[in-house]
């Protein structure tokens, strides 16, 4: 069965088709039978039941049926890097999102090396470093890189991809966390008390994020863990040279990824409007989200702006703010002035309640405003530096310190301090703060 087979299959499902009624359907029974066809014949009401641990009970968690939360396993509840989200199911009237849909991902191994995956979709175990077992070899959890499953929504335009390594757990619509998703739904109330610590209440916000620094050149990005001098821990490709960097948690999953904007600059004959290509899970990678928002000239921000923990778009037009509550392509929800044609626009969290706030840099002075609206500023103070202007948590916490960014010299103070620190990392390029709460 081809990957298109699959894709249209799972279109024509019913909105509110049931996991055992959705692994029913074709396009998925073709998958369960090519990845464990014995087994599924034996047992044909438990597709996904088809790989399981041997050396625990019956009873025990891990032989339960379904695979262990990401944040059990790498701590924050997004995809590990090198996996991505390959189908999705929701429950009703969660709870843990307000009475609305609670959105259950699985995450699956990206490659597959030089295998392939005839009709299935998914390539056997010797083809992946990610061997079924318990999670933490631990029969009271749940198993992981065991069930070699997808449900066709999300990226499909991978042909071959490895078996579930875990699963994403959020109240964000998956097509807002992976724009390759689509709408094409399932349904299971029996995961709706499906629970772990990292994920309650799964809507707080997460953070604070201990500031980490970043410095790209070109397409090329280099992070490092501390606020120190020194060499990068990581350092990987990703957009193209002439793309304007941005880094946020795009998914309140307690981690700041990074994302490139394109078309950002005026007068490039037959340039379009702005694209912006962001990453939700760390490292290298494919674009999780493609948003088209903002014009040529227009200077991309990100922020958390209603304070719901997800950090969104927005743009700003001369000292017009645009901004998005979503991360998608749409009007903005939050239209206002401030500041003057010519600043440098900043965000932070400056008074640290959880709400990104706005500002501007103008020569020396920083004027910066607590709320997402036109007003006079809350602070207003001067910091001289040379370069670029460059913001984050400095001490981890909550509130957001300001800086400047010269040539690989980052000179940084908390704000109410006029004590400064200075280290040295990057060399030249553009930089950004990322960062974790785990």
């Amino acid at each position: 069965m081809s990957t298109r087979l699959v894709a249209a299959a799972s279109r024509a499902l019913d909105t509110h088709t049931s996991r055992r009624g959705f692994l029913r359907r074709a396009a998925m029974v073709g998958t369960a039978l090519v990845a464990a066809p014995a087994a599924y014949i034996l047992r044909p009401g438990s597709a996904y039941g088809a790989v399981v641990p041997s050396q625990c009970s019956g009873g025990a968690r891990c032989n339960d049926g379904w695979t262990d939360f990401c944040c059990n396993i790498h701590g924050v509840n997004t995809c590990p890097p090198g996996d991505v989200v390959a189908g999705w199911w929701r429950a009703e009237g969660n709870t843990f999102c307000d009475g609305r849909s609670r959105y259950y991902m699985d995450c699956n191994t990206a490659s597959c090396g030089g295998c392939s995956c005839g009709g299935s979709g998914t390539c056997s175990d010797s083809c992946v470093n990610c061997n079924c077992q318990c999670n933490h070899d631990n029969c009271s959890e749940r198993k992981v890189c065991c069930t070699r499953f997808r449900y066709g929504q999300c990226n499909n335009g991978l042909p071959c991809i490895g078996p579930i390594t875990c699963r994403v757990v959020t109240c964000v619509p998956p097509w807002e966390w992976d724009s390759t998703c689509t709408t094409t739904s399932a349904v299971s109330q029996s995961t709706y008390s499906h629970n772990a610590a990292g994920l309650l209440p799964d809507t707080t916000p997460k953070g604070p994020y201990r500031a980490r620094p970043a410095v790209v050149s070109g397409s090329t990005f280099q992070l490092r863990n501390a606020l120190s001098s020194g060499g990068a821990n990581q350092t990987f490709e990703f957009g193209l040279p002439g793309d304007y960097p941005v880094a946020g948690d795009f998914s309140n999953a307690g981690v700041r990824t990074i994302g490139m904007v394109r078309n950002t600059r005026h007068g490039v004959a037959g340039v379009g409007n702005l694209v912006w290509f962001l990453r939700q899970v760390e490292g290298p990678g494919s674009p999780n989200l493609v948003i088209e928002y903002g014009r040529p000239g227009d200077i991309p921000v990100v922020g958390d702006w209603n304070g719901n923990g997800v950090h969104t778009i927005g743009v700003v037009r001369g000292n017009r703010w645009l901004l998005r509550n979503s991360n998608r392509a749409g009007e903005p929800d939050i239209d206002f002035v401030f500041g003057q044609p010519g600043d440098i626009p900043v965000v932070g969290d400056w008074n640290g309640d959880g709400h990104t706030g706005i500002g501007v840099v103008r020569g020396n002075r920083w004027i910066l405003r607590n709320a997402v609206s036109a007003g006079p500023a809350d602070r207003d103070f001067d910091f001289a530096g040379n370069g670029r202007p460059v913001t984050g948590d400095w001490d981890g916490d909550g509130g957001t310190g300001v800086g400047w960014f010269n040539a690989g010299t980052w000179t940084i103070r908390n704000i109410g301090s006029t004590a400064s620190t200075t280290f040295t990392f990057g060399g030249n390029g553009f930089p950004l703060t990322w960062g974790r709460n785990a």
